[in-house]
């Protein structure tokens, strides 16, 4: 592996711990449920909108340019991947906090949760029928 690779690998090591690291904090922080990867129908789905979008292109802010960082992509604003300071104008109390990322209904309460995956940090908010993979 020639260096530039290896110090790539690295950086995206690095990445993905941060990663886990500041999800885990969020999580901690906001109350939001942590898990890792989708484990019902809705995460599932937003799991795999991320992978398309990532698939077909999705941009980003600039602060996430240079090499492995990590990214946030949050659900109810999915149009492209930001970095730290960018995330956090969008999770500003909105009236979207009230309607469910899996099932875009309103609803009372909406759950938010964190995901990790690799280096992106997700976050979401579900109702309860999508919580419980109604």
């Amino acid at each position: 592996m020639s260096a530039r690779r290896s110090a790539y690998a690295g950086q995206a090591r690095a990445a993905t711990y941060e990663a886990r690291q500041i999800a885990t904090r969020w999580a901690a922080r906001t109350d939001a449920d942590r898990r890792s990867g989708a484990e019902n129908a809705a995460t599932a789905h937003l799991m795999a909108e991320l992978n398309d979008r990532i698939a077909h292109g999705l941009p980003t802010c600039g602060h996430l340019a240079g090499g492995p960082k990590v990214g946030w992509w949050v659900a109810w604003k999915p149009e492209r991947m930001r970095c730290d300071r960018c995330a956090r104008d969008e999770t500003r109390s909105t009236r979207d906090d009230q309607r469910c990322d899996g099932c875009n209904r309103a609803g009372d309460p909406i759950r938010p949760r964190v995901l990790q995956d690799e280096s992106v940090v997700i976050l979401l908010g579900l109702c309860g029928d999508c919580e419980a993979g109604q």
